[in-house]
């Protein structure tokens, strides 16, 4: 994965069944955990996380389960 600076903007959509359940603007992270940790208590099941790292330039996409 592409390398997340604690000076990066993060945009972080979260999808589950093809509708969006979450968008976050976030600063201040390091690192893919921080980002679960911040929507994790949101989401339950399967989910698409979408993350665009506006100051770097780059975009990822990853399937997570989150644990009810």
């Amino acid at each position: 994965m592409a390398t997340i600076l604690s000076s990066d903007e993060i945009f972080a959509t979260v999808s589950q069944r093809g509708r969006v359940m979450s968008s976050l603007r976030l600063s201040g992270i390091t690192s893919l955990a921080d980002i679960l940790r911040a929507i994790g208590n949101e989401i339950r099941g399967l989910a698409t996380i979408e993350l665009r790292n506006s100051t770097q330039g780059w975009q990822r996409r990853h399937t997570i389960m989150f644990a009810a």
